[in-house]
């Protein structure tokens, strides 16, 4: 036998005709949505139910068809899939059917489909829609569904947020050029930021400060000291961004990146350092060695000092840092030399022997 199972996942039924669920038999289906139709003649089940009477009126003439309502639960999700799960269940026993032919009104009912599988064998899936508003409802679902996906919606709010909210900065500021500008290079940056995966780091940042205040860490602290030293690195960065810029004489794209590393370098490292001091201070009260964090500070120096030679180096070609030509060889050489002398102090001593 051959089961037409109607799928109605938010219990329009129910709510709105007081007919408990499961439904049976093609006579009680008719009469439900007859119900349905007097109680709301624009509810999308009601084409589904008689949708699935259809089915069955031209299955019936070759075979042997039994048709069925399951609803959930005004509350959909756990609570809905479990009422529709039971009754799944009690048809199962009770008609013993070899297969289903599931009939929904879009997605979201669609959703239980794999709590059906699992139990019997669906030989197809009919969606009735209404002609004139047809993918409305799957589209509403489908996007209802990606915005409840954390994942998703920190993927999409966040970045379209922040572009709004730059926007309307500069604009009322009146400055709609700059920020024109500014929208386009922090698209730029998430791009950049989701091509090599560093937007988790970002999430992960910020969901260590959470998990710091709510553990009453004393790392809270120095994270929070960590993001204003971000913040104010990056505003120093772009002024010595602004003052290559407007020069009379033309620069190159990588003197303008240089010069943004050369301004924001050191604010950026001091907060990669506030963050490990936290982790080590949380570390020591804990009782926990603390050997890894310490080496992860002179790494990080070592770090610094070698892209601070690097970008003196650069920009010292330029007019507005003429004042480090002289001795840009000099600061090149002596950052390389601590850079690597920082890095073996930061490995070397600190590693610990090896187990046999």
């Amino acid at each position: 036998m051959k089961l037409i199972l109607v799928i109605d996942r938010d219990d329009d039924l129910g709510r709105k005709t007081g007919i408990s669920s499961p439904v049976i038999g093609r006579e009680s289906c008719l009469k439900a949505g007859e119900m349905l139709g007097l109680a709301d003649p624009e509810d999308s089940d009601l084409n589904t139910i008689f949708g699935a009477i259809k089915i069955y009126d031209d299955l019936k003439k070759r075979e042997k068809v039994e048709i069925a309502i399951v609803a959930g639960d005004e509350n959909v999700g756990v609570i809905s899939d479990s009422k529709i799960a039971d009754q799944i269940d009690y048809l199962r026993n009770l008609i013993r059917p070899e297969s289903v032919v599931l009939v929904t009104d879009g997605s979201e009912d669609e959703f239980v489909i794999p709590l059906i599988s699992s139990r019997m064998k669906i030989d197809g899936v009919q969606r009735i829609v209404v002609k004139q508003s047809k993918t409305i409802e799957s589209t509403y679902y489908l996007i209802k569904r990606m915005f409840e996906d954390p994942k998703i919606a920190k993927s999409t709010l966040v970045p379209l947020g922040t572009i709004l909210l730059i926007f309307s900065i500069f604009s009322l500021a009146g400055f709609m050029e700059i920020g024109y500008g500014t929208i386009v290079l922090f698209i730029g940056i998430y791009l950049i930021l989701k091509a090599y995966g560093m937007d988790d780091a970002i999430e992960e940042y910020f969901s260590t400060i959470k998990n710091s205040l709510l553990e009453g860490r004393f790392s809270f602290i120095t994270y929070i000291i960590s993001l204003i030293l971000i913040i104010v690195g990056f505003i120093q960065g772009i002024n010595s961004f602004w003052k290559l810029l407007y020069q009379p004489v033309a620069v190159g794209a990588i003197i303008l990146a240089t010069a943004f590393i050369y301004g924001s370098l050191w604010w950026i490292v001091s907060a990669g350092v506030s963050i490990i001091i936290g982790k080590i201070l949380d570390a020591f009260i804990e009782g926990r060695s603390v050997r890894r964090y310490v080496s992860m500070i002179f790494l990080l120096i070592s770090a610094g000092l070698i892209i601070w030679g690097g970008s003196v180096y650069i920009i010292s070609s330029t007019e507005v840092y003429a004042h480090l030509r002289e001795d840009a060889m000099y600061y090149f050489l002596m950052a390389m030399f601590g850079g690597f002398l920082a890095g073996i102090i930061g490995v070397v001593p600190l590693r610990g022997p090896k187990s046999a």
